[in-house]
């Protein structure tokens, strides 16, 4: 299950080197074209004072085409708003960058390479994992083992038809208009939160992420469907017990510090005036250390938008 978000934090960035080194098999099942959006309807939740409101919405950040956004809510709160806030920058021009960043943090040194990590056997699962997605075993010995298990954790998402391009994230930036576009976080910071996880941390992510290669979409499936309803209480299940169980410093790095981070960001904007439009990875509202928790722990009057 760590596949999911962790690729949610990275994924539109990284998909485009998986698209570079990675084909997906022949016996790929076909997407079906649709001719109108499916209606969804995410949570959508508002933090207010007297002269501001801050509209926060969760998004996922990998789709399969053929789906709006987001509800009539959502799309009201966005077309009101001044302000569009993001994780980091996911315009087409950010790419290149995103991809030289990659490869300087993600790439191993000759002494260190990927099979260095890992014993006989996981060796093994390895190579049949890269195998079944039609892989470059080479370009994947001189990965270090984040950006190997991110790759491997795109690929079953691509092989299945989900795409970066229909992500929320950058549906919502492409419907917001003259809104002024503003970002929590740079890509070198994103980078540097996998590419600076201990040794140890990172071999749990690789290992995660070849055990969960073998298996199909459904579990992605079932998170966007939770995603589509506002099923809090089913993302909650999937997206963060098992992780934060299991995963406490990759939890610690990849929540605990950004949400914290982020809310003192927002509390500064409630000190000023107008409506801002907060578009991050669901997981990232979900919890007592989310941000709707969080805010409501400081004082702040957050609801639900029905």
């Amino acid at each position: 299950m760590i596949k999911n978000w962790l690729c949610a934090v990275l994924i539109a960035a990284s998909a485009g080197a998986a698209h570079a080194d990675v084909k997906p098999p022949p016996t790929a099942p076909p997407v079906a074209e649709q001719t109108a959006p499916t209606p969804v309807r995410p949570a959508l939740f508002v933090a207010r004072d007297e002269d501001s409101a801050i509209y926060l919405f969760g998004t996922v950040h990998v789709r399969r085409p053929g789906s709006d956004w987001g509800g009539p809510a959502a799309q009201a709160a966005l077309a009101a708003a001044d302000e569009v806030w993001t994780e980091m920058d996911v315009s087409d021009a950010s790419q290149q960058q995103v991809q030289m960043l990659i490869f300087n943090y993600g790439m191993a040194p000759p002494d260190r390479p990927l099979s260095s990590y890992l014993n006989k056997a996981e060796r093994e699962q390895l190579a049949a994992a890269i195998a079944r997605f039609n892989g470059s075993p080479e370009m994947f010995e001189r990965m270090r083992p984040w950006l190997a298990g991110m790759m491997l954790s795109v690929m079953p998402m691509m092989q299945q038809g989900y795409e970066a391009d229909a992500g929320v994230d950058r549906a919502v930036i492409a419907a917001a208009g003259d809104a002024r576009q503003r970002t929590f976080e740079t890509a070198e910071q994103q980078i540097g939160f996998f590419a600076n996880l201990s040794d140890e941390a990172q071999r749990e992510m690789l290992l995660d992420a070849i055990s969960e290669a073998n298996e199909d979409a459904s579990q992605m499936d079932q998170m966007s469907e939770a995603w589509a309803h506002g099923d809090l209480a089913t993302l909650e299940t999937m997206a963060l017990d098992d992780f934060r169980t299991n995963y406490p410093e990759l939890f610690e790095v990849l929540f605990t510090r950004r949400n914290n981070a982020w809310v003192d960001t927002l509390t500064a904007e409630l000190e000023g005036s107008g409506s801002d439009f907060v578009a991050v990875g669901a997981a990232h509202l979900l919890g007592d250390g989310g941000l709707v928790e969080l805010l409501r722990a400081r004082g702040v009057r957050v609801e639900r938008v029905e």
